[in-house]
């Protein structure tokens, strides 16, 4: 959760009188994008400060959290524990308006819900606990402890957080990650579950009464925000992921597992974040900034066509997004509008919080009031969005029960209850599915003890994706000695079982299996399997201890990694394979050593081999490194692909050494006269290269081909014929390309594609990661996001720009920002930096895209068309 950053702020006070809310001067009044709805300010300072969970009874009170303890400052003069405030409606006009303290006494409190039965329910970091109100007289006479968090760790918003109960009683809780500790939740009649290091966040149920806890789901960071919808379905705001945004949208499913674990950094191989990772589910969309409430619409009373939606509060984005849920499968896709968009200055932001429902159906926000202060301080508000006089809105139907009639989430459901010998058929049928939802079904019934022989004999089917999902529901179930099982599986023809297996030994720390973890990468590994043979060998060669501090966590022991790639590097018994790997992955290219063994490669082995030492030399410093490439593009005995990669890797490099090539723009391969011409445009100040561009482009017969255009374009920055418009743009380059090709134009200088973005394992990692791009954007959408790359920015790839008194500006994404308020930026040329608060001059973000306007304007069309089928390849 980041409903909270830093700034240190008196408390201005608190005052019990009636008041009637009306807008101050300071506060910038949030705009709702439907005309019909008005957002209206209740309560602000010195009313309510620091506002966080809401909840509203069936006698219209409004019960409010009130934090003081959260990151609570030494000169902080409020009160030494949290509140809950309740507001009564005192002039009878439906809304609101007085309040005074209900219930105190606490720590790190969090959020509230209702019970069916109209109880009110607090959880804060460490527990639950109903409080009463017998005799009805608006304060809280004493509390009842529901569940008990034991762990070691205090930090404030990442213990339980999240809660809501459902129609039949089971209240619903999320945890958060909890900086890796293990923890116990204990229920009233002793049940419990028990979580061990460096798990990620999970959702839980029990009774009303704290009895029959267990597991619903894992995988999360932080399920801060919890709905059940009108048929019972659960959704979760899940925040924040740190380096690896977006924050996520959540469908919760019995048995589900969202991937992500905090014993891992953001981006770790084994870290999933969108269904990535074998047996975990997708998001339902990425959510603006750490998003913290979520609620139904059919809670609500709202004009026509808001029904089946869900609200989002947005804390870092300054908007309430609106979510439209399509079915899909055995879940949804959904599509984001902003409903309400407030300020977004960082020290008087609107910043909501949570949600509730009135009785009359309008929405009740709490808003936190300021963007950098993650310390308790002066400011606060409830806001309130309803209807405006006159407008016919729908009633509220949420506590109208609505039956589920769609048939994979009824499939869904029959999946789970599975337990008979005669559903695994249809069981390993399921594993063979589309939908991952399906499949997440299928997989927690045959984690089930009841199916472990059969999901044994599963692991053996002649269908990967049955051994796949049979492998997941053991691993999930804790098969005894699984060490012979995962030795096999190793060894698996299909890569993703073989990643799976690497992930399982390294995870669960078999070092049994250190010596077999190669056989996973002796068949041809690709990038990411790799990545997992590395991470996994690495994990067996420490302790696999889950480190004490984040610090820690975000820096794996590069040491051990590195020894992993040199025993690779410098081992010839090693297959060519592995040594392309170890090759495209090394980082050591300063080290005098690793740079002669790339040149040894270069110039020796398959090709895959001196294909990826090539590219990769692109970033080597070494002397002997441009003659090397000068004399492979210049060798005609080897491939066309190879000799157009030194070209591109010498033009990475160093464009003095280019003018020495002319001679190949009269090459008898295309590929090497291509790259040649593309290349030399970066060498057109020297009068040879000029004339030789202009011999070459006289003696074409055909003036439209890749070369022509090469060539003109590189002596005129133009080309007969260019596009003029984007319509013209998407016309000319809406079929055709060469993939190959259009890798190259990727990684070429001239595009900078690379700055931001990574493909293929390669590149720089700003930006939205391509190699599977094709998979969520077709040839169309690519063409969008690079004509106008700043039409749809998502929130997590925001452009921030901070001027510093030095005179230094940073230009990058935001990955997160500390306690103290300082910004860390990903920065366009120089990676990740951590700018401290006092030096800051100005902070803002930028509508554009930091994806430069124009990037066709540094290509052929043929270029333009190739780098489309080179990103089409993705799949």
């Amino acid at each position: 959760m980041k409903p909270f950053r830093s700034c240190l702020a008196i408390l201005l006070g608190l005052c019990l009188s009636s008041f009637a809310a009306t807008p101050d001067a300071k506060i910038a009044m949030p705009k709702s994008s439907d005309p019909q709805l008005e957002f209206t300010l209740i309560a602000s300072e010195p009313q309510i400060v620091t506002p966080i969970g809401i909840a509203i009874d069936k006698r219209n009170r409004l019960f409010v959290v009130e934090s003081h303890t959260h990151h609570r400052p030494a000169d902080y003069k409020g009160p030494e524990t949290d509140r809950v405030k309740v507001f009564l409606d005192t002039n009878g006009d439906g809304i609101p308006d007085t309040p005074k303290v209900f219930a105190e006494g606490f720590k790190t409190a969090m959020n509230l819900v209702l019970s069916p039965a109209d109880e009110l329910y607090l959880v804060h970091r460490s527990g639950v606990v109903l409080l009463h109100d017998a005799d009805g007289d608006g304060v809280s006479e004493r509390s009842t402890k529901i569940v008990e968090l034991v762990t070691t760790t205090d930090y404030p918003h990442n213990g339980l957080n999240g809660i809501v109960f459902s129609r039949n009683g089971w209240l619903y809780l999320g945890i958060g990650e909890n900086f890796s500790a293990e923890y116990t939740l204990r229920g009233t009649d002793g049940s419990e579950v028990h979580a061990g290091p460096g798990r990620g966040g999970k959702v839980f149920r029990c009774r009303a009464d704290g009895r029959e806890l267990q597991e619903v789901a894992t995988g999360f960071w932080n399920p801060f925000g919890l709905e059940l919808d009108r048929a019972g379905r659960l959704f979760c705001v899940d925040n924040d992921p740190g380096g690896r945004p977006p924050c996520r949208l959540l469908h919760v499913v019995p048995g589900g597992d969202y991937g992500y674990k905090r014993r891992y950094d953001d981006t770790h191989v084994f870290n999933g974040w969108d269904g990535e990772l074998p047996g975990t589910l997708p998001m339902l969309k990425g959510t603006g900034e750490a998003p913290c409430g979520v609620i139904s619409t059919d809670r609500l009373a709202l004009p026509a066509g808001y029904a089946g939606s869900l609200l989002v509060a947005s804390w870092g984005d300054a908007t309430i997004e609106l979510y439209r849920l399509k079915p899909l499968g055995g879940s949804f896709s959904a599509t984001k509008e902003n409903l309400v968009v407030g300020e977004k200055k960082f020290n008087e932001a609107f910043c909501p919080v949570d949600f509730a429902a009135a009785p009359d159906g309008s929405l009740y926000v709490t808003d936190w009031a300021d963007r950098t202060s993650y310390p308790v301080h002066g400011k606060g508000r409830i806001w309130r969005l309803a209807e405006k006089k006159g407008v016919k809105v729908e009633p509220p139907t949420h506590e109208q029960p609505l039956a589920e009639t769609n048939a994979a989430a009824l499939r869904f459901q029959r999946l789970l209850a599975a337990d008979s010998p005669k559903q695994i058929d249809e069981l390993k049928s399921a594993l063979t599915d589309a939908d991952p939802f399906i499949r997440s079904a299928a997989i927690t019934s045959l984690a089930k003890p009841a199916y472990r022989d059969a999901a044994l004999k599963a692991a053996d089917d002649a269908d990967a994706a049955v051994r796949l999902g049979a492998l997941s529901a053991l691993w999930r179930g804790q098969v005894a000695d699984p060490v012979p099982l995962i030795r096999k599986h190793l060894s698996d023809p299909d890569e993703r079982v073989r990643f799976l297996a690497l992930w399982w030994a390294g995870e669960d720390g078999i070092k049994a299996l250190a010596n077999d973890l190669s056989r996973a990468v002796a068949q041809e590994p690709t990038p990411t399997l790799f990545q997992a043979y590395l991470a996994s060998a690495e994990m067996l060669a420490t302790d696999a201890s889950v480190p004490a501090s984040r610090a820690a966590l975000t820096k794996p022991p590069v040491p051990v990694r590195q020894q992993l790639l040199a025993s690779i590097l410098y081992d010839d018994k090693q297959p060519a394979a592995l040594h392309a790997m170890a090759a495209a992955t090394v980082s050591t290219l300063t080290d005098a050593k690793t740079a002669e063994r790339l040149l040894h490669f270069a110039r020796n082995g398959d090709t895959k081999l001196r294909q990826e030492a090539i590219r990769t030399l692109a970033a080597c410093p070494h002397a002997d490194v441009p003659g090397v490439l000068k004399s492979l593009a210049l060798d005609t005995k080897l491939t066309s692909s190879l000799r157009a990669d030194a070209i591109l890797s010498l033009a990475r490099r160093d464009a003095t050494q280019l003018p020495a090539l002319t001679e190949l723009l009269n090459d008898s391969e295309p590929h090497v006269q291509l790259e040649t011409a593309r290349a030399l445009r970066l060498a057109m100040s020297e009068a040879p290269v000029r004339m030789a561009l202009q011999d070459k482009l006289a003696s074409l017969s055909d003036t439209s081909s890749a070369l022509a255009e090469q060539l003109q374009f590189a002596l005129t920055s133009s080309a007969a014929k260019r596009p003029a418009t984007p319509a013209d743009w998407r016309k000319a380059v809406a079929v055709g390309g060469d993939a190959e090709s259009g890798r190259r134009v990727f990684h070429s200088v001239q595009t900078g594609c690379t700055m931001c973005h990574q493909a293929e394992g390669r590149g720089t990692s700003i930006g939205p990661e391509l190699t599977n791009v094709a998979r969520s954007f077709d040839r169309a959408k690519l063409i969008e996001a690079i004509l106008d790359p700043s039409r749809e920015v998502a929130p997590q790839y925001e452009h921030h720009i901070v001027e510093t008194k030095s005179g230094t500006t940073y230009s990058g994404v935001l990955v997160h920002i500390g306690l103290d308020g300082s910004p860390l930026i990903n920065a366009l040329g120089t990676g990740r930096q951590r700018i401290p608060t006092a030096q800051i001059t100005r902070h803002t973000t930028s509508p554009l895209s930091m994806m430069l306007f124009g990037l066709e304007n540094t290509m052929t069309v043929h270029d333009f068309r190739d780098l489309l089928a080179f990103l089409l390849t993705g799949k």
